[in-house]
């Protein structure tokens, strides 16, 4: 083995089981406790002399079966895992152990970790996962319901326009096939719906040859955004023939592409023969209008209703009467109405229909509408209202709940990859970039460097300069650390307790060395007070190094993490304040 200076003798073992940070307990046959070191004090809340005589059996749980555990131990002679501890104060503490079997006769080696804190950091979390994952089923429940009421919503419209006489029906602005198309079409066409669903040019064909130029010209002309109103001749499927009134649209999307054509076909044969079965059918087509939740109006240039054609079910605003010329001013909100005439103006300037949502602090309820102005003619707009108010409340819950995810997620990867203490990466961290690292390494046959390090005294620090300034003091470290390793791909991360690691990828051992005295150096800048350290009066820093260039056969990093941790016991062996370069891997 390499080090930094002279090799000191070995020390013996008492020696080394005595400073190792984990907690370490010898135990004859009967499980009764035969040496302890002082980490095993610490661990247990009680001293040496008063472990010592001891049995295991009076550190574990009611309902452990010692027995089983004691005689499955014996026969594996090694065993790792997670045990319950509790001490005499009555704290119950939860511990990682490794154990081994006849290290000599009738003497058996425990090795013990205190894992409670992250014990509870995880229970913590997943409690925290289990609230998300309630809160999200709850407002999922909510967006259903309110998908429930818009499916409802969407039936009642389809049941009023298949309840219509006249066919409404919607078709491609290119292709012409049919998009929709109501059940009032059988009647009129004698065909049933389905027929005009599958065969785009049934339309046509039902058509007066006489008439078709005039409707293939119609076609060309809502293309251009002109609003179709025609009459003409059909044969119905036994033959009969009929006149019908057709008016259709092009409607476009926000981008301002064409859509679809909507339109109406209504059998107007009977007003041909006689006005007042005319007048009739425009009654009933009045009434079905008044039936759909939407507003409707008419307004001119001026901004006059000129009469109400469907009051809905919209209740955002005061009653309008109907053919009463009321000004858009009267009973709205000034805001609203200015920009209504803003879109009446622009509809019909420009002759295309215009869409636009409005928000309005109702009673001190935040409601939604949405308003299109189709323009009639170049004096004349259809306004159409719409409550939106529950679709924008639900658009809200649900970007409000991806953004509480989003941030519950990132605190959770936090907590899950972060010291709480230090703000630099936990072990959890490490351990899954020294995987990734070391597979990288062993495929580009590149260095691998690994540094572990340990504040020296850090138990005398703690006991006399109480607990805050030891975590004060941890925080510098792993600030000084922080600022030196700053090269990308890098890692600095706390290992456990006063004990800190640094993950060198692609570094050579005299790279890895001078990062090691560049963190001396700054350290003894601090100059952070130690009036109990045994090697200097200030902190200062154990290192064990090593650097090794992983083979395609080597899979595992776990004799690197060895070989690092025996070689910082040896500098802490050598007096301390140094590093000590470990023995090559193979």
């Amino acid at each position: 083995m390499e080090t930094a200076g002279p090799i000191a003798p070995a020390l013996p073992w008492q020696t080394l089981f005595e400073a190792a940070l984990d907690a370490m307990l010898i135990v004859n046959s009967e499980g009764v406790l035969i040496e302890v070191n002082r980490a095993a004090c610490a661990l247990l809340e009680l001293s040496r002399q008063a472990l010592v005589g001891r049995r295991i059996a009076d550190f574990l749980l009611p309902d452990t079966d010692l027995e089983d555990l004691w005689q499955g131990f014996v026969a594996a002679g090694q065993v790792r895992g997670e045990q319950q501890l509790r001490l005499a104060c009555g704290v119950v503490k939860t511990v990682e152990f490794a154990a081994t079997a006849h290290v000599y006769p009738n003497h058996h080696l425990a090795i013990l970790r205190d894992i409670s804190e992250r014990k509870g950091i995880e229970s913590e979390r997943n409690a925290l996962s289990h609230q998300l994952e309630q809160w999200v089923i709850s407002s999922s429940e909510k967006l259903q319901r309110t998908e429930a009421a818009l499916r409802l919503q969407q039936q009642r419209i389809d049941s009023i326009l298949n309840s219509l006489e006249c066919v409404v029906w919607s078709v491609h602005p290119t292709t012409l096939e049919t998009i929709y198309v109501n059940a009032a079409v059988e009647t009129i066409y004698g065909y049933p719906a389905e027929a005009f669903l599958s065969n785009p040019g049934l339309w046509f064909s039902c058509i007066h040859p006489e008439d078709e130029p005039l409707l293939m010209a119609d076609i060309r002309a809502v293309m251009n955004d002109l609003r179709i109103d025609r009459e003409y001749r059909i044969f119905r499927a036994d033959g009969a023939q009929r006149w019908v009134r057709g008016q259709a649209r092009l409607v476009r999307n926000a981008a301002g592409q064409p859509t679809r054509i909507d339109g109406t076909t209504t059998d107007i044969s009977d007003r041909k023969q006689a006005e007042l079965a005319l007048k009739e059918n425009q009654a009933t087509q009045q009434l079905i209008l008044n039936a759909i939740p939407d507003l409707m109006m008419r307004v001119n240039r001026d901004g006059y209703i000129l009469n109400l054609i469907s009051g809905g079910e919209i209740t955002l605003y005061s009653p309008i009467q109907p053919y009463s010329h009321q000004s858009v001013y009267q009973g709205f909100p000034r805001d609203l109405a200015d920009q209504r005439m803003h879109y009446v103006r622009l509809a019909l300037d420009t002759g295309t229909p215009q869409r636009y949502e409005h928000a309005l602090d109702l009673h001190g309820d935040l409601c939604y509408e949405e308003s299109r102005v189709v323009p009639i003619n170049d004096a004349e707009v259809l306004v159409i209202v719409r409550d939106i108010t529950d679709r924008k409340q639900a658009e809200a819950i649900q970007a409000d709940l991806n953004q509480k995810l989003q941030r519950v997620n990132a605190e959770l990867n936090r907590l899950a990859t972060v010291d709480g203490l230090t703000e630099i990466a936990n072990r959890r961290s490490f351990d899954q970039a020294l995987d990734l690292e070391w597979q990288r390494a062993r495929r580009q046959q590149k260095s691998l460097s690994l540094v572990l390090c340990d504040i020296d005294y850090f138990k005398p620090y703690n006991d006399n300069y109480g607990h805050l300034a030891g975590d004060d003091c941890l925080r510098h470290v792993a600030q000084v650390l922080n600022t030196v390793v700053q090269r990308p791909g890098d890692l600095v991360a706390r290992y456990g307790g006063e004990e800190f690691v640094l993950l060198l990828p692609d570094t050579t051992l005299e790279g890895a060395i001078g990062v090691i005295e560049k963190i001396q150096a700054a350290i003894a800048q601090r100059h952070l007070p130690h009036a109990y350290s045994e090697v200097a009066r200030v902190i200062t820093l154990s290192f064990g190094v090593v650097c090794h260039r992983p083979s395609v056969k080597e899979h595992s990093p776990r004799e690197l993490v060895h070989r690092t941790d025996l070689a910082l016991y040896q500098a802490k062996a050598q007096g301390r304040n140094c590093y000590v370069v470990g023995d090559r891997l193979g």
